[in-house]
C-alpha cells in the first residue's frame, strides 16, 4: 500500500516538473486565449504587422491604423479599457480603422492608455498585442 502511494506521488511529481508545451507563435510577445488540448483546425492566429498613425493622440483629431494578420483571422478589434472598435476587413489578413478621438473628452480622461489589438481566428482563438498611447 505504502509503495504504491509512493509510486503515484513520484509519478505526479515527475509530471509536474515537465514543461508545458508552448504555443507555436511567430511573435514571442503574443498572448493566446485557447481552450483545449489540441491545436485549432485552422491553426493559431498571428498578428504580423501593426501600424498606428500616431501614439500621441489629440482630442478631435483622426487616427488611423492597419493590421496584417494570418489568413485564418476573421475579426480584429482595437480595445482601450472598456471601449472597443471593430476594424474593417479590407482583404484576407488585412484590416484597417480610421477613428476620430472625441473632442469633448474631459481632462481626467486625457492620459496614457494601453491600446490592445485583438485578432480572432475563424476557430475562435484570440491573440492580442498591446501598445502604449497617450490622449491629450
Amino acid at each position: 500500500m505504502f509503495s504504491s502511494l509512493l509510486a503515484v506521488a513520484l509519478t505526479l511529481a515527475a509530471l509536474a516538473g515537465e514543461a508545458a508545451p508552448a504555443f507555436p507563435t511567430a511573435d514571442p510577445d503574443a498572448v493566446y486565449r485557447h481552450v483545449g488540448p489540441t491545436p485549432p483546425p485552422h491553426g493559431y492566429p498571428e498578428i504580423r504587422e501593426f501600424h498606428l498613425s500616431a501614439t500621441d493622440l489629440h482630442a478631435g483629431r483622426p487616427v488611423s491604423s492597419s493590421v496584417v494578420t494570418s489568413d485564418n483571422v476573421g475579426y480584429v478589434e482595437a480595445r482601450v479599457q472598456n471601449f472597443n472598435a471593430a476594424m474593417h476587413r479590407d482583404a484576407p489578413g488585412h484590416f484597417s480603422l480610421t477613428y476620430t478621438v472625441p473632442w469633448w473628452l474631459p481632462f481626467w480622461l486625457r492620459h496614457g492608455y494601453t491600446l490592445q489589438v485583438v485578432a480572432r481566428s475563424v476557430d475562435g482563438v484570440e491573440v492580442w498585442r498591446g501598445i502604449g498611447i497617450s490622449v491629450r
